[in-house]
């Protein structure tokens, strides 16, 4: 799947961001609506990720996390899996190459991890994960 099937963009037609904030509030606004408009931003927050991708894959893979490695989000192995969510090294670099989220080793957090997660599935389905069905 190309990077464009998985867009977060706002529907057009859309009123003018942030329009009853002022001051910091407004400047709070003004960041995050600028992340929104990308299709996956820079070290994403929980909460962000929940948000775009819904609560109910988020939630799927914290219980396919659970089951491949008992939800250790820093899993890095010298074998095959690594990752939360127990991935093939070659799979994590297909979510890895559409998201631009660093690897495990690197630091991602909890929510980059299902970012991948979520593009993957979108690939492959939860099927590609021996616990997809938890």
């Amino acid at each position: 799947m190309a990077a464009t099937g998985v867009a977060f963009l706002p529907a057009a037609g859309t009123a003018t961001p942030c329009q009853a904030h002022t001051g910091k509030t407004k400047q709070a606004c003004l960041t995050q609506y600028k992340r929104d408009q990308m299709e996956w931003p820079p070290r994403p927050t929980n909460r962000e990720i929940q948000r775009r991708i819904g609560i109910d894959q988020w939630r799927k893979a914290e219980r396919v996390a659970y089951c491949e490695t008992a939800g250790n989000w820093q899993h890095y192995p010298h074998g095959r899996f690594i990752g939360g969510m127990g991935m093939f090294r070659s799979t994590y670099g297909i979510g890895q190459a559409v998201t631009g989220y660093r690897w495990v080793h690197q630091g991602a957090t909890k929510a980059e991890q299902i970012a991948i997660a979520f593009v993957v599935s979108q690939r492959f389905s939860w099927a590609a994960w021996g616990c997809g069905s938890a």
